[in-house]
């Protein structure tokens, strides 16, 4: 089971404790996409691709010796388990999406980092990482790991391998992709989408789009949820996606 983290500022250890109840009943496996954690930054837009990362993790999980896994995530690793399901379905075997877009960033999404961007251009890394996380989660989560100095430094000092040209160009791909809802379409394989009430991007009238598109799939939606309900909600979560490996049969 490969379990994806969020983009811009995340890395795989926001994410071991999502699966922590489920460790006897599958190998759980927490790869940094290219340009976070301790994987490689790039310099230009391209490189940032959901169809780089794929290739990256595709091979990765080749050199292990595993064909086929159940792939899922938050946001942006949630959207890039659809995307390996519609563009590499002999290597998907089902997918658990949170929060996942396959969709155009919103107008106000848009705006909000066109307002941020000049943090990234002058080095203002923690700035930015401070904005994101207000943007995503609420003053109340930042607060609260703000009151764990030890792991905000972690998470943001992850940030300083960046240089400003990489980390603007993982950003800039961010904020200017694509719809590919039309993409999910060919996706067979046993699909969850998990959606917060609460989130404005994707909305829940967006997770519905994305379970109607695809064959099968489907929707919970966490009441009071934001953009990370398997971080504010993860019993609730965590009772879905038990559920989930059960209908496999793992």
């Amino acid at each position: 089971m490969v379990w994806i983290h969020g983009g811009s500022v995340e890395d795989s250890s926001v994410m071991v404790a999502d699966l922590d109840p489920f460790f006897g009943r599958v190998r759980a496996l927490f790869p940094d996409t290219r340009g976070h954690g301790l994987s490689s930054r790039f310099e230009r837009v391209e490189d940032y691709t959901y169809a780089r990362k794929a290739e990256d993790l595709l091979a990765w999980l080749g050199g292990l010796g595993i064909r086929e896994a159940v792939w899922g995530g938050a946001s942006m690793g949630g959207a890039l388990s659809l995307w390996i399901a519609a563009h590499a379905p002999e290597r998907a075997r089902a997918v658990i999406s949170i929060s996942g877009p396959p969709f155009v960033p919103s107008d106000e999404d848009k705006q909000w980092w066109a307002r941020q961007r000049s943090l990234v251009e002058n080095g203002r890394f923690e700035e930015y990482f401070d904005a994101n996380v207000r943007l995503r989660m609420g003053e109340d989560a930042l607060a609260r790991l703000k009151a764990r100095p030890d792991r905000y430094a972690d998470l943001t000092g992850a940030l300083r391998r960046h240089s400003v040209a990489s980390l603007l160009a993982l950003l800039d791909e961010t904020y200017s992709r694509g719809e590919w809802l039309e993409d999910c379409r060919r996706i067979r394989c046993p699909v969850q989408v998990i959606a917060g009430s609460e989130d404005s991007f994707p909305t829940v009238a967006m997770s519905r789009r994305v379970a109607a598109a695809i064959p099968g799939a489907c929707l919970h939606v966490v009441e009071g949820g934001p953009h990370f309900p398997n971080r504010t909600h993860r019993p609730e979560v965590q009772g879905v996606i038990a559920a989930f490996l059960d209908r496999l049969g793992l």
